[in-house]
């Protein structure tokens, strides 16, 4: 019936855990799926003997080193013992309602792509998919723990028909862009996008991702490749852009103000000759799109900040974060640090953070997914940030962030943006010359 297909990372640590979890739930679906697992990763053909998976080592790759997304597809279709397919993050626990819902997508059409959000929640243990009570125990625990990713999300998972897709350009896997082109290559190619969100509960296990080897500014120069393969139109694809949903009551098609917007906006996309006739209520859709951004930003001072931030960092820019858990003299909390890094991390930037608190660095790693390092020292985190934020009272990081950097320490910019988000009364806003570069200070509030 189904054949799921995955690119695990080395089965190491808590890593290994996860994806241990995640490939024994899918083993315990019904009817069983054939899973095939790509990639030389550590542990991989070991666990593919162990359990009698197919094992495929080999994968083009990105200039970059990571693997493509095209030969992945590609070889997955041909290999398949099976007409339907599913992509799956090797993080992600499925459960018997993944196969319901499958069953009621591949009614819809013959062309369907199936996603959801995922809900997201720590978990440290093995979890025994044969025991009776697993899937009910399990279940209990992701709502008192964790919780669904806010709409309209991207998904984990792409369940699809074999052959749905005819080209796939170079993305690298794990570098972002690629999830929305799949929903938009599905519509372009009038096939119905199913998202089971409302049905489907597939739990991302949290983990922690400061295991890069070749650093964030490559890391962000791979994203940029991506985004740079998939267009801008593409780019806003999401899954307020399905033609269906998934609920308590069966499919249906999607309705709702923000599918109706989404449908408006791209339609010129599918059908030019529609764009003359459509600019006006295009028009107003962006104005009010507008307008509720900017009551969101007057009444919430971290998407303020935020927003300060994105505008400061160049393309392949890093921001630096100095503290995790404080907040703003008075007890108004301005950005508490850890806050400011996942916003940031869900949006694709990454962030090198630091806490002199063993506990709240602890406490990050736990909750914080992305492209993340974490320093061991301040001066090791201001060094690699293109704009350093200072979350913490703590006199010492802003002294750190505020000194005299040797040119040689500088990101490649040479320019350096520091918000201080807890009002230094010894500084001043304004540039402040160091040694072969400039420093840009701002001293930022919660009223903007």
């Amino acid at each position: 019936m189904l054949t799921l297909f995955a690119t695990p990372k080395s089965f190491e640590g808590h890593t290994g855990l996860i994806q241990s979890n995640a490939i024994a739930s899918w083993m315990a679906l019904r009817p069983a799926p054939e899973i095939i697992l790509f990639g030389d990763d550590d542990g991989t053909a070991e666990i593919c003997r162990e359990l009698g998976l197919t094992h495929v080592p080999m994968l083009e790759r990105t200039q970059f080193g990571a693997p493509l997304l095209p030969d992945l597809f590609a070889k997955a279709q041909r290999l398949a013992a099976n007409d339907v397919l599913s992509y799956v993050n090797a993080d992600i626990i499925l459960l018997p309602d993944f196969i319901e819902a499958l069953n009621l997508a591949r009614r819809v059409r013959e062309k369907f792509l199936m996603v959801a959000r995922v809900w997201r929640v720590r978990i440290d243990d093995c979890w025994n998919f044969q025991e009776p009570d697993c899937e009910s125990k399990l279940r209990a625990f992701v709502r008192e723990r964790g919780r669904q990713s806010p709409p309209p999300g991207n998904s984990d998972f792409f369940a699809f028909p074999r052959g749905l897709w005819s080209k796939i350009p170079d993305f690298g896997i794990g570098r972002g862009a690629w999830d929305p082109w799949l929903v938009y290559e599905a519509r372009r190619l009038g096939a119905a996008v199913v998202d089971a969100s409302p049905f489907v509960m597939a739990v991302h296990q949290n983990h922690d991702q400061s295991t890069y080897p070749h650093g964030l500014k490559r890391w962000k120069r791979e994203m940029n490749h991506n985004y740079g393969l998939i267009g801008e139109n593409a780019a806003s694809f999401c899954l307020y852009d399905a033609t269906h949903v998934i609920d308590s009551r069966g499919i249906q098609r999607s309705h709702g103000l923000r599918y109706l917007s989404r449908r408006i906006d791209t339609l010129p996309e599918f059908h030019p000759a529609l764009a003359f006739p459509l600019r006006i209520p295009k028009a107003a859709i962006a104005g009010a799109r507008r307008v509720r951004q900017q009551v969101a930003l007057n009444r919430h001072p971290a998407s303020r900040l935020l927003q300060l931030v994105r505008s400061k960092l160049p393309g392949d820019g890093i921001t630096a974060i100095l503290g995790l858990a404080d907040s703003a003299p008075g007890g108004a909390t301005l950005a508490p640090g850890l806050q400011l890094a996942a916003s940031l991390l869900m949006g694709g930037y990454p962030v090198v953070v630091y806490d002199p608190d063993p506990s709240a660095v602890e406490a990050a790693r736990r909750a914080m997914t992305g492209p993340v390092e974490f320093a061991e020292s301040a001066e090791s985190c201001v060094q690699q940030g293109d704009v350093v934020v200072i979350t913490s009272t703590d006199d010492e990081l802003r002294r750190i962030a505020l000194a005299r950097q040797p040119e040689s320490t500088l990101p490649a910019a040479s320019h350096r943006v520091v918000i201080d988000c807890c009002n230094a009364a010894a500084a001043r806003p304004g540039r402040l010359e160091t040694a072969g570069s400039n420093v840009e200070y701002i001293r930022w509030a919660d009223k903007g």
